[in-house]
C-alpha cells in the first residue's frame, strides 16, 4: 500500500491507524516528523509574514492558495491520496485533487476528509481504514475516540457555572473558531461566545470579543504554535490565553483528544 496525504490532520490519522510506514509523500505542512518524505504541496502565502500580511494575501490572492505537484504524484503512484474538501485555506481543494487523479496511470483512491462538527471525525478514521485495509484498527481508534470524548463529557458535567469562552482561531484580524471548537467546548462544560458549532470560523471585531462578555478568550491561531501568535495585535482591554493551534486545534485528527486535555488545563489554570 502506497498513500500520499496532503493536510497534516490525514497524516495524523494514517500515523494512528498504524500505516505511518506506508506514506511516500506527504503535504509540506506536515512538519519534521515527516521531513523524510517527499512534500507534494506548496503555498503562495509567505507563512513567515505577520499575520495581518498573511490574511491579506489570504483575501487578495488571484490564484489558488495551495500548488500540487503532479509530476511527483504520478512518479510516487499512491494507490490512496488522502485530502480534503473543508477549507481551501487550509490546504489543497478538493477539486484540484480529482482533477489530477484522472491523469495519473496508478488511479489512485481518494478519500476527502470534511468534518465539520467534533463528532463527524471519527468517520474519516472509518474511511481511511476502508481505504487503506486498516478497517480493524480504525475500529479501535474510534472506540478510543468515544472513549476519551465521554471522559471529558464527565468533566464537564462538573464544572461549575458552565463558562463562556471566546475562542479565536487567528489574532490580526480576529477570527471567531468555528467547527468542532464549539463541540469541544460544548463537552467541557462550556458556552462558545462567538461561534456556533458546525459554522466556519469567521472574522470578527475586537469591539465583539469585548461585547461577548466572555469569562475567558483563549487563542488558537490556525497552523501556528503559541509562540508564533502575536499577542502584539490583541488590545489591551482584551486578556488572551494562547495555545498550540499547529499542532492541536486546527487538526481534525486523534490530535484533538489531546487538545481536549489542553483545553481543560487551560480552563482550570483559569479557575473555571
Amino acid at each position: 500500500m502506497r498513500i500520499v496525504t496532503l493536510l497534516p490532520s490525514a497524516t495524523d490519522i494514517v500515523a494512528a491507524l498504524g500505516a505511518g510506514g506506508d506514506l511516500v509523500g506527504v503535504s509540506h505542512s506536515c512538519g519534521e516528523a515527516w521531513a523524510h518524505l517527499p512534500a507534494l504541496t506548496s503555498t503562495i502565502i509567505d507563512t513567515d509574514a505577520p499575520a495581518a500580511e498573511i490574511d491579506a494575501q489570504v483575501k487578495t490572492a488571484a490564484a489558488p492558495l495551495y500548488h500540487l505537484d503532479i509530476d511527483l504524484l504520478e512518479r510516487l503512484a499512491p494507490d490512496v491520496i488522502v485530502s480534503q474538501s473543508l477549507c481551501d485555506v487550509c490546504a489543497v481543494a478538493s477539486g484540484g485533487v480529482e482533477a489530477a487523479v484522472a491523469g495519473i496511470a496508478s488511479r489512485p483512491a481518494v478519500v476527502n476528509l470534511a468534518p465539520f462538527r467534533l463528532a463527524d471525525i471519527p468517520q474519516g478514521f472509518r474511511d481511511v481504514g476502508d481505504a487503506i485495509g486498516r478497517q480493524r484498527e480504525a475500529e479501535a481508534l474510534t472506540e478510543r475516540w468515544h472513549d476519551t470524548v465521554a471522559r471529558f463529557q464527565a468533566i464537564g458535567e462538573r464544572r461549575a457555572g458552565r463558562p463562556k469562552v471566546a475562542f479565536l482561531d487567528w489574532l490580526d484580524p480576529p477570527f471567531a473558531a468555528g467547527h468542532w471548537i464549539p463541540d469541544m467546548l460544548q463537552v467541557l462544560g462550556c458556552d462558545s461566545a462567538l461561534a456556533a458549532s458546525g459554522e466556519p470560523s469567521h472574522e470578527v471585531s475586537w469591539d465583539a470579543v469585548k461585547a461577548a462578555n466572555a469569562d475567558i478568550v483563549l487563542a488558537a491561531c490556525c497552523g501556528q504554535t503559541a509562540a508564533r501568535a502575536e499577542v502584539t495585535a490583541v488590545p489591551p482591554h482584551v486578556s488572551v490565553t494562547l495555545l498550540n493551534g499547529y499542532e492541536h486545534f486546527s487538526r481534525p485528527s486523534p490530535a484533538l483528544l489531546e487538545s481536549l486535555a489542553i483545553l481543560d488545563d487551560a480552563l482550570a489554570a483559569r479557575g473555571f
